[in-house]
């Protein structure tokens, strides 16, 4: 027994012996002899030159350590830099005994002065493709997503990972670059700061980060799960705080399949200063120009993010606020299907446009009327027509499938404010659908629906819209600042019609269009054409009353035939007949004015001939009428305008009137036509 002591004591000194002259041997050793060897490898591999022009140092002890300085890797021949790789320094420190249970224990990694330039040429080859190698840049990207799940037959959920725990990981003075050979492009991400320290295992790990994208830096400092969760593919939490783009952006959640990229369950907060700002700096770094048209105004995004088992996610609890606006409700992206689905339920209490888009006092420069413009932006012959003859593009309404809720108290766009707002809408493989269209607009009522399917060759519109006692005198006050036009009316559009661009949809449409008024008020002053003789028309309170305004229209295959048109105040009506031709844009249509009171005024029997197109219509006598006996009053018309025809024909001496109660025929819906 003694002597079997005696043998594993002498084997046990051999063996401690084998192993210090073993350390000592390795550190005796001059490491940099093997530079050579290690770039004939890296060559041999390659292609391309490695070349260590610094140290290269390992020393062995129960905490081994490696160093190297001056190492740069070699480009593609054709490349536009000499170098692909190049770093300054770099070290790590590893835990030898850990490695006897399986852990990998890192004390120490630092990494300075990092350089990569990832490039492609004219014909798309890359120069992270080496020699001998078969891939291109796209295969390399896929194989190195999707090699391991399908070499192993697992998916990434269920493979068995170890994963390092760093105490301490520091990393300075990063920059990568790619340039794009095909499109002359070029990107630029730089890491000045990435540090990540935890004190174990089980300990969470903090993170401080400094990146540049295109010059715009980015800042991220908080806390993130332990190595243990991560490795354990536990509920990883995390907790961040980041600078981007002049706003900041608050993390805070968890990540239930951390090792999968699944389960995310975030909420967030994004807040700015500056809105316009922000989106400029945006468009900047993405490499967009221009104005981006938004406001100066603070804005904040709070939320709630969860990713879904079929690819899609959703936020809960979404509030925006944009000044004094705000948004919020829920919304959700489906993509699991070929066309993504999105599902949205929104609230808002006050809703400002110009509180999210810069307004401008400009007016609108007109177009020559020569030329117009086509929807590519360039310019044609004028045809004379109003309506555009190019054809609809309805394919954005087959890029996507969506179901809207939406529910607003207040919507202000310029001066005009909606309120108790309801809208449903449905968009379904290219069929667009407006369910519910409610609203409050100056006191009136907005009910109604649309339908507009684009799926196939002719576009198909469906529109029934009606608005009950709309307070147009509270729209002019609000634009004129004063009241000198007061009243409600009743509008009632009921139209279907199809064709491939505007013009053919209102030569094809069917339907009734219908406005009325009654007991109105309406002074001179407020019209721009009542000057001269025809503001007689308007002097004394009878004269300024309104007792209806009515136009009905019936349209028949792009035929809009005038069922009842009539203007009339306390002392004078104007009866319209005739009809519009919405197929060649032409007008013909006949006014009648008629005195109700000889005391104050006598009308002769001329009529108001509307014609022309809609683009360049024309307005005179009846000729037929003028030359029936009133050739007279005609001198002068034919220069005058309208305001020295109208004014003529109710000032000329003829002692006829007509107390037809055209309102009440108007209002009642009847064919209405002038008592002769």
């Amino acid at each position: 027994m003694r002597k079997l002591i005696k043998i594993v004591s002498i084997l046990g000194v051999l063996l401690i012996a084998l192993i210090i002259a073993g350390v000592a041997i390795l550190q005796s050793m001059d490491f940099n002899e093997y530079r050579p060897m290690i770039a004939e490898k890296a060559k041999q591999a390659t292609g391309r030159d490695l070349t260590i022009t610094g140290d290269l140092d390992l020393k062995i002890s129960l905490t081994p350590s490696i160093a190297v300085n001056g190492v740069t890797f070699s480009n593609a021949t054709w490349g536009s830099e000499p170098n692909m790789f190049s770093l300054d320094s770099f070290a790590a420190e590893v835990e030898l005994l850990p490695l006897l249970n399986g852990e990998i224990l890192i004390k120490r990694v630092v990494l300075q002065g990092v350089r990569v330039l990832l490039e492609t040429d004219s014909k798309g080859t890359a120069n992270w493709q080496f020699d001998g190698g078969s891939t291109t840049a796209g295969t390399d990207i896929q194989n190195s997503e999707q090699g391991s799940e399908q070499n192993t037959g697992q998916s990434s959920e269920s493979s068995d990972i170890t994963i390092p725990v760093i105490n301490s990981l520091q990393i300075h003075d990063v920059t990568i670059i790619y340039k794009d050979g095909v499109s002359g492009e070029s990107q630029s991400l730089s890491l000045p700061v990435l540090e990540l320290s935890s004190t174990g295992s089980d300990s969470p790990m903090q993170l401080v980060m400094e990146a540049a994208i295109n010059q715009e830096i980015i800042t991220i400092k908080g806390d993130i799960g332990s190595v243990d969760v991560l490795s354990n593919n536990r509920m990883f939490p995390l907790k961040l705080d980041m600078s981007v783009l002049g706003s900041t952006l608050v993390l805070d959640g968890t990540i239930a399949n951390p090792q999968a990229g699944k389960g995310f369950n975030m909420g967030f907060s994004l807040k700015g200063d500056n809105l316009g700002a922000v989106a400029a700096r945006a468009m900047a770094l993405a490499g967009v120009t221009g104005d981006t048209g938004l406001t100066a105004n603070s804005f904040s995004v709070d939320g709630a993010f969860r990713d879904s088992a079929d690819g899609g996610f959703a936020v809960d609890g979404l509030r925006i606020k944009i000044g004094g606006s705000d948004l919020g409700g829920n919304l959700s992206l489906n993509i699991s299907d070929s066309v993504p689905a999105i599902s949205a339920s929104l609230i808002s209490e006050l809703f400002d446009l110009a509180d999210v888009i810069k307004q401008s006092d400009e007016k609108p420069t007109q177009t020559s009327t020569q030329t117009q413009s086509t929807a590519s932006g360039s310019a044609k012959p004028d045809d004379g027509r109003v309506f555009p003859a190019d054809a609809l593009v309805l394919d954005g309404l087959k890029a996507v499938n969506a179901e809207i809720d939406f529910s607003g108290r207040s919507l202000i766009a310029q001066d005009m404010k909606l309120s108790d707002i309801n809208l449903v809408l449905a968009l379904k493989d290219g069929r667009l659908s407006l369910s519910t269209l409610q609203a409050v607009l100056a006191g009136g009522k907005i009910d109604g629906t649309l339908a507009l399917d684009g799926t196939g060759a002719k576009a198909k519109l469906d529109l029934a819209l009606k608005v009950s006692q709309l307070d147009y005198g509270q729209i002019y006050k609000q634009s004129a600042g004063d009241d000198m036009i007061r009243g409600k009316a009743d509008l009632d559009i009921n139209i279907k019609a199809n064709g491939s661009s505007v013009r053919s949809l209102m030569a094809g449409m069917n339907g009734k269009l219908r406005v009325s008024t009654r007991d109105g008020y309406i002074d001179s002053g407020a019209l721009a054409f009542a000057t001269g003789p025809l503001a007689a028309l308007f002097e004394g309170e009878e004269a300024k009353i309104l007792r209806c305004a009515v136009v009905d229209f019936d349209i028949v295959n792009g035929m809009a035939n005038s069922k009842a048109t009539v203007f009339e105040t306390g002392v004078f009506s104007i009866v319209g007949e005739g009809k519009l031709d919405l197929r060649d844009e032409k007008l013909d249509m006949r006014f009648d004015p008629r005195a109700k009171t000889a005391s104050l005024m006598s009308v002769a029997e001329i009529g108001i001939i509307a014609s022309g197109t809609f683009k360049e219509p024309s307005i005179g006598p009846d000729a037929a009428d003028v030359a029936m006996g009133v050739a007279s009053i005609a001198a002068g018309i034919a220069t005058g305008g309208l305001s020295s025809l109208l004014g003529a024909v109710v000032g000329a001496a003829v002692d006829a009137t007509d107390n037809t109660d055209y309102c009440a025929l108007a209002l009642a819906g009847k064919p209405l036509k002038a008592q002769k």
